[in-house]
């Protein structure tokens, strides 16, 4: 059996880690390491775990330094041939890694694989993979949809980081999360990258974990809506060759527009989504050399980029339609 090594960041998250931390020693495939992140938790949650589960590795940050960094040091502890990352709210079925180190497998060319993550106490699906839009946005593929649906593996753009599978030789190419992204779209901002560099990505139909969505941020809290404002600006130009920024253009405003009045007019989140834009630009300076490194690696040409895109306008008449 290959060696994996699973990092699951954790704050806060005493009183429902121990769900997720379990149905990972369940699992049916069993060479496999634990690798818990601290971010500094108040809430007794090290102290808790050291006397739970003695024989897991535990690192204790002494500030929250969000889920990008977190899992970026539990990667530089890792060992394994193969990275699992698992959030503290999500419990897997048992055969969720036997499923994914089989897909994993499937070619050289496969740097990850996404699984069917079903929100926790419902029948809906939070996420199969990640498509990428015209917009050149990553859209959560199956949202919401029946977790009787997606039975057959289908290629992806990206996974939600949730729960998946990473060979370590693609974050050994083209890098694991970037650390000022704290947290919120650091895993679209990896799926481009890789996406980009050619890897190939696969949904993984019989790797089933659930997901207690947004547990630990809140949904809609300030935070989260900050995170989300600000790095998907830096995703964007982190990211996209100039061509496609400025051929593009039109539809990537179409996208702001539509998600201005989604978190400004009908959530009132107008102050963390302005301050969030606001300091996209006002800090944009800090990305310069993250883009050059990005676009030195790109290795699509820019029709297999566009063959693969979804068309904006598309996605948001499916979301204002409930599809």
């Amino acid at each position: 059996m290959i060696p994996v090594s699973f990092i699951v960041v954790n704050w806060n998250g005493r009183s429902f880690i121990c769900s997720c931390i379990d149905s990972i020693q369940k699992q049916t495939y069993k060479n496999f390491e634990i690798i818990i992140v601290d971010n500094c938790s108040s809430d007794g949650s090290v102290d808790f775990l050291k006397k739970k589960y003695p024989d897991i590795k535990i690192i204790e940050l002494k500030k929250n330094y969000g889920f990008a960094v977190g899992n970026n040091i539990g990667f530089k502890e890792s060992s394994g041939k193969y990275i699992a990352l698992i959030n503290n709210d999500v419990v897997l079925d048992k055969f969720w890694l036997e499923c994914m180190v089989k897909m994993i497998k499937i070619s050289n060319q496969v740097g990850f694989c996404s699984s069917k993550i079903i929100i926790t106490n419902t029948d809906k699906i939070d996420s199969i993979g990640d498509q990428f839009t015209t917009a050149f946005t990553g859209t959560k593929v199956g949202e919401y949809q029946s977790c009787k649906k997606f039975f057959k593996s289908i290629k992806m753009d990206g996974v939600c980081a949730a729960a998946a599978l990473y060979k370590r030789k693609m974050i050994e190419g083209i890098g694991f999360f970037q650390n000022i992204f704290f947290l919120n779209h650091e895993d679209t901002d990896l799926n481009m990258r890789a996406w980009l560099s050619g890897w190939k990505c696969y949904y993984t139909p019989g790797a089933i974990a659930y997901h207690d969505v947004n547990r630990s941020i809140g949904t809609l809290s300030y935070t989260s809506v900050y995170y989300f404002s600000r790095n998907n600006i830096w995703v964007w130009l982190i990211n996209i060759p100039a061509f496609f920024i400025i051929r593009n253009f039109p539809q990537r405003i179409l996208y702001e527009i539509s998600a201005a009045f989604y978190f400004c007019v009908m959530h009132k989140q107008w102050k963390p989504y302005l301050k969030g834009k606001a300091d996209a630009f006002k800090y944009c300076w800090k990305i310069i050399p993250k883009r050059r490194a990005v676009q030195k690696k790109i290795r699509l040409s820019n029709e297999q980029i566009s063959c693969e895109l979804k068309p904006i306008i598309k996605y948001l008449f499916e979301r204002l339609s409930g599809k």
